[in-house]
């Protein structure tokens, strides 16, 4: 079938009846089904302000970058350096302040570490991958506790993972939620690490997963994941009701292909990292943002080695002041990006 512009397949069961819509995204609210179409909105540019980074093991230098995550007020920005098996925490300017973590089992340790989160006191959490494990330390590195497998073994056991790619805390720092990458779903766990629920499994109707990697959490409570596996976003309300699914696999401006992570800025916009890097896509890695109900705003980068441009673009980051910053494993770096002040 010929199509202008674009569209999203999304086969939903709604009393026992399989219906097929054709959307921009898709929202579901008691019971009902609800399509929300793009408002007209004025244009918003990005352009590049600034990168550090190489590669290698010295202070500043990477094997990887993958996650990023600022501490409430903006003084630390915290990356994920994940081949060096290390947390390296610098300024908003790029400047290197301090590091924790070395490769092992131990506490403290890592291997492959993958997505971070900051609660609300400043403490910092890491899906430690291949250790299959959550840790959390203090705002300066000290370790406080883990959870999690302790035999360094994948399990599907629920309370274990494998492959656990990221981490969020709740904003009252009451529940922590873990992306179980592989087992296809999320964990819910209290503050201390006691498992509470298993959230979600396989497959790709709403509230199903393949390949979960990110979960955040918005000013209103609302929960938002990425899927590798169905190239999507969902968004689930507090309780994890599904709320609204987007995304498909293309190169259309609401859909992804190798789908990576999200962050959302202080008005719950959403920013996703998109490389466009498997077979039959684009191969032109970009950056899309889309507002709370998944309505695409804007897109910035592409493909290339050049300031502004991506190799293979990962997790990202957003500042206070709506700084957009991007870690780029394939170049060792951390791009950083602004909004026009005439957008």
């Amino acid at each position: 079938m010929k199509t202008e512009g674009y569209f999203t397949f999304v086969t939903f069961a709604l009393m026992a009846t399989s219906i097929l819509i054709v959307s921009e995204n898709v929202n579901i609210a008691s019971g009902t089904l609800q399509l929300s179409k793009s408002p007209q909105r004025p244009a918003e540019n990005y352009h590049f302000v600034n990168e550090w980074g190489s590669r290698g093991t010295h202070d500043g230098q990477f094997l990887r970058p993958h996650d990023l995550e600022f501490g409430k007020d903006d003084k630390y920005l915290y990356a994920v350096d994940r081949d060096g098996n290390r947390i390296q925490v610098f300024d908003k300017n790029g400047t290197y302040l301090f590091k924790f973590g070395k490769k092992g089992q131990g506490d403290g340790e890592f291997l492959v570490p993958y997505g971070l989160d900051v609660d609300e006191k400043g403490n910092v959490w890491v899906a430690d991958r291949g250790n299959h494990r959550i840790q959390e330390f203090d705002s300066k590195g000290n370790f406080i506790l883990k959870f999690g497998n302790t035999d360094g073994h994948p399990s599907s056991v629920p309370g274990k993972f494998d492959n656990p790619r990221f981490v969020e805390v709740d904003s009252e720092s009451k529940y922590v939620y873990v992306a179980d990458s592989k087992n296809n779903r999320i964990q819910q766990f209290d503050i201390n690490g006691n498992f509470v629920k298993v959230i979600g499994k396989f497959g790709n109707k709403p509230g199903e997963f393949n390949l979960p990697t990110t979960i955040e959490m918005d000013s209103k409570g609302n929960f938002y994941v990425t899927e590798r596996g169905n190239e999507r976003i969902q968004k689930f309300d507090s309780e994890w009701n599904p709320i609204l699914a987007w995304g498909s696999k293309g190169s259309s401006n609401n859909q992804f292909c190798h789908l990576e992570h999200l962050a959302l800025d202080k008005y719950d916009n959403v920013y996703v990292t998109d490389p466009q890097s498997d077979r039959g896509c684009s191969m032109n890695a970009r950056v899309l943002k889309f507002d709370s109900d998944g309505n695409f705003i804007t897109k910035f980068g592409s493909s290339g080695k050049e300031p502004g441009e991506f190799r293979d673009p990962e997790h990202l980051a957003v500042d206070n002041e709506g700084n957009v910053y991007v870690s780029d494993r394939a170049e060792n770096a951390i791009q950083v990006f602004s909004q026009n002040s005439n957008s």
